[in-house]
């Protein structure tokens, strides 16, 4: 069957106008998909990679190191020289102890001893009381142990020419031993004597 002129006319402008809109429908919408596909194909000016990024993100994790100040060494001190161990014949302590106080207390201990430990601390008490000088010598000391000895021989026993502890000699100046106690003493025994001692001097 064949078409007439106006009906192949009306057709042809029927397919024309069917293919604009759909044209127009193109340029207006366009797809979803063809747009998240433009934008997941845009790249960085800089591209960094992967690497980049791990060692950046270690070293914001890790802490740089502060290192600590080098101690500074103080320079040593130069000793002074040892002074003489035996003064005017007596002990180097017990002689500037008189020199300095007119009645001295005298302490002797044994090493390691609690009872004698005890003594030269009432010794000392005693003799802050009193305000004489306080000396404390170790009886093991062999420095101290004979010319201390000179210093007792004219004691009247030979009991009190023995150097051991506890015992507590109270002297007065130059060098005059007043009086000793053998064994423990307490501090008024020893301020009592002392301030004998310094009255019996004056």
């Amino acid at each position: 069957m064949s078409l007439s002129p106006r009906v192949r006319i009306l057709a042809a402008a029927l397919f024309v106008a069917v293919a604009a809109l759909a044209a127009g429908f193109k340029l207006l919408g366009g797809s979803p998909s063809s747009s998240q596909a433009a934008v997941k194909t845009i790249k960085p000016l800089h591209p960094v990679s992967k690497a980049t990024k791990k060692a950046a993100k270690h070293r914001a994790k890790v802490p740089a190191k502060v290192s600590a100040p080098k101690p500074v060494r103080k320079a040593a001190k130069p000793k002074a020289p040892a002074g003489p161990a035996v003064i005017n014949g007596m002990p180097a302590a017990l002689a500037r102890a008189l020199a300095s106080h007119a009645v001295v207390v005298v302490s002797l201990y044994a090493p390691r001893s609690a009872v004698d430990a005890l003594a030269t601390d009432e010794a000392k008490h005693g003799a802050a009381l009193a305000g004489a000088g306080f000396v404390m010598f170790n009886v093991a000391d062999e420095q101290i142990v004979s010319p201390l000895t000179s210093l007792l021989t004219g004691a009247q026993t030979a009991a009190d020419r023995v150097l051991d502890g506890p015992a507590v000699l109270v002297f007065q100046r130059p060098r005059t031993l007043f009086v000793r106690f053998n064994g423990f003493a307490d501090r008024d025994t020893v301020a009592q004597a002392a301030t004998n001692a310094a009255s019996a001097a004056s």
